[in-house]
């Protein structure tokens, strides 16, 4: 039998408070658990404008149960004691890093 493995772009490490990316060109981002909570596509809310809110209520200083990356580069972050589930695209997860769109990050990057 055969067995087929995709390799992926990227790797993580779990840490206390935050995610660790290690990309293949040897680059690393750090987005921690509170961000990755926050930002989710999964977590926004559509208010009566159209425009994206955050229900932060339930998302304070949330831990990940599992997280993984799937064939289709696809991170995929299920929380504790939350049936939710969160997937980013390793890409957009990247361009956010890079642009350093919350203040969190840069520090984390330092």
């Amino acid at each position: 039998m055969y067995r087929f493995e995709i390799p992926s772009p990227a790797k993580v490490i779990r840490e206390e408070d935050a995610l660790v990316i290690l990309w293949e060109d040897g680059e690393q981002d750090v987005f921690t658990h509170d961000w990755l909570r926050e930002n989710s596509p999964e977590s926004r809310l559509f208010s009566a404008t159209g425009r994206p809110e955050t229900c932060s209520s339930a998302q304070e200083h949330a831990s990940p149960w599992s997280v993984y990356i799937e064939y289709d580069e696809t991170l995929v972050i299920s929380w504790a004691g939350l049936r939710d589930v969160s997937r980013f695209d390793l890409d957009e997860l990247r361009d956010a890093a890079a642009a350093f769109e919350v203040p969190e990050l840069a520090m984390a990057a330092d």
